[in-house]
Order: C-alpha cells, then structure tokens, then sequence
C-alpha cells in the first residue's frame, strides 16, 4: 500500500488544477508553471498512486473513473481548508462587513439569518443596508450584496443564493369568499402586485409572467393594488385586501403559520437571488466567510407546490 507524503499532497494541488481544467496547459497557466512540469507531476503521482488518473487522447485529456472519484475527495478537502484559512484569517482582520440588499428581502429573509450567524461568528459586524426598492449597484459601496436579477452583473462575482419561486397568496378569509379550485376565480379577485420587482420592469411584470407561464386567460394583470415594496403587498394580502404574488422566500413563515395559505401551485421566478461581490478592491474575507455560510443556511421552503 502507497504511503502518502509531503510531495503526494503538494502533487494533489496540481492535479486538482487539471481535474477541474481538463488540461495541463490551463493547469500550468493558472498555477503560473510549465505544462511540462505539470505533466511531470501527474505521471509521478500516478506512479505512487499506482493507477492512472488520466486518459491521454489526441483531443485532450480524461479522467478516469479512479480520477473522478479522486477529484471529488481532493476538492472537497481543498475547499476545506479554504474555509479554516478564510475562518481564521477572518479573526485578524477588519471585522466590518457592508451588506447591501433590498429592504423586503433583508426584513422577510435575511434578518433572522444574521441573527444566527451571530451565534456562530460574534466578530464580524454586518452593517445592513436597504434605503432602497430595486439595488443600486453602481459605486459598489459595499462588500457584499444581495439582488433579485437574472445572476449577469458585469463587475461582480455573483453566486445563486436562493432558486425564487412566484405564488399567488391570500388570507384565509379571503378564501372563503370564492372557489379557488377554479382559475378564473383571478378574474374577479384584486391583484396586489410589487410595482418595482426589478430594474426597468413594468409594474404588472411578475404577475404577468405569472398569468403567462401558468396559461390563465382573460385576466387582466395590470388591475388591483400596486406597492414599491414585496412585503407591502404581502401585508395587503394578509390583511385580506387581495391576492398577492409572493415569492416563496418571503413568504415561509405565514404560509407554515397559516396566516396566509397558497391557493394556486407556485412557478419558478424568472428571477432569482444572487449574492454578488464586486472584483475590483480590497477582498474583505469576512464577505466570503458570509457568503458562504449563507450558502450553506439556505432552507428549503416546506409546503409550496411547484
């Protein structure tokens, strides 16, 4: 049996690189070495290992199936390590993180996830910012944000946070008031509607791609009540004023708690969430270590038909 030492662990750095790369020259270019001294390294991993974790091919290079399963272990122990070193190098700096997010998501979403992160890293200090309805990106006066879009932000690294899903809610006295086993009971009810959803959208947008998406006829999407914030429609619906179209982020608690009840089967968003960096700047390792416990807090909505 092949006993691991310092150069068996320092080669798995170079085949990670190639792994994910699927080329010796990328590796090399990345790692700032040769492709010859990448190769170099493979061939004598493989001899130590004693089995090949590459098909050489005209076209390219192949993990094999021992590769594979290589490349997933060694990933995930890189990653490791990448989460100790951001975790402790987090401690020795500057323990301020800036958030910026929209208000209904930071108030219906994120607050009670800060109070848990808290718990778990009580030096960094989040400073939470949302003045504003849609996110304003420009000047990047922050070291983390959060926006409801369609996840292409030129200047920003940007990772799917939450898969939206859009979903007509109404109180349980509204639902007395009419059969809701039937579609076109929408064509006599109030909608409630988020006027601003996301930049350059008409107001009556998310219900329409609503109406579209679920092939519901004859209704008028731009009647009803129109508010600049999400969770001002959803305090309408729960009010008992109409039916809002929530996104399902927003909405976990009342749904689980019965205050407001799901009438129709909900759709994926044509938006979602995405936690945005910006690239140019001092990276503050605190951002990360947020995203990424963020990342990994996101609970799945229970009760929500798709």
């Amino acid at each position: 049996m092949t006993k691991l030492n310092a150069r068996t662990f320092s080669s798995l750095v170079y085949f990670e690189a190639c792994g994910r790369l699927l080329s010796f020259s990328a590796a090399g270019k990345e790692l700032c070495v040769t492709t010859g001294a990448i190769s170099q390294q493979i061939r004598k991993l493989e001899e130590q290992l004693g089995f090949k974790l590459f098909q050489r091919q005209p076209s390219g290079i192949v993990l094999t199936q021992e590769g594979k399963e290589m490349l997933n272990v060694t990933q995930q122990s890189i990653e490791s390590v990448e989460m100790v070193i951001r975790r402790l190098q987090a401690k020795l700096s500057d323990n301020v993180v800036r958030l910026k997010s929209t208000p209904s998501f930071v108030f219906k979403w994120l607050i009670p996830k800060l109070q848990e992160f808290n718990l778990e890293y009580p030096h960094i200090k989040v400073e939470t910012y949302a003045d504003e309805a849609l996110l304003e990106l420009a000047g990047a006066d922050f070291d983390i944000a959060i926006d409801y879009g369609d996840g292409q932000y030129d200047g920003f690294t940007s990772s799917l946070l939450v898969k939206e899903i859009l979903l007509p809610v109404i109180s349980p006295e509204y639902m007395k008031q009419a059969n809701w086993q039937q579609g076109d009971t929408l064509q006599d009810a109030s909608l409630l509607h988020d006027a601003m959803p996301w930049i350059d959208a008409e107001q009556d947008a998310e219900w329409r791609f609503w109406l579209d998406q679920t092939k519901l006829k004859g209704i008028d999407s731009t009647k009803g009540h129109f508010f600049n914030r999400s969770y001002m429609a959803i305090a309408a619906a729960e009010a008992g004023l109409g039916v809002a179209l929530a996104r399902a982020s927003q909405v976990g608690e009342e749904l689980k708690n019965g205050r407001l009840i799901a009438p129709f089967k909900g759709i994926p968003s044509c938006c979602d969430y995405y936690m945005l960096i910006p690239k140019k700047g001092r990276a503050n390792i605190h951002a990360y270590v947020l995203k990424n416990w963020l990342l990994e807090h996101v609970d799945a909505i229970e009760g929500i038909q798709v």
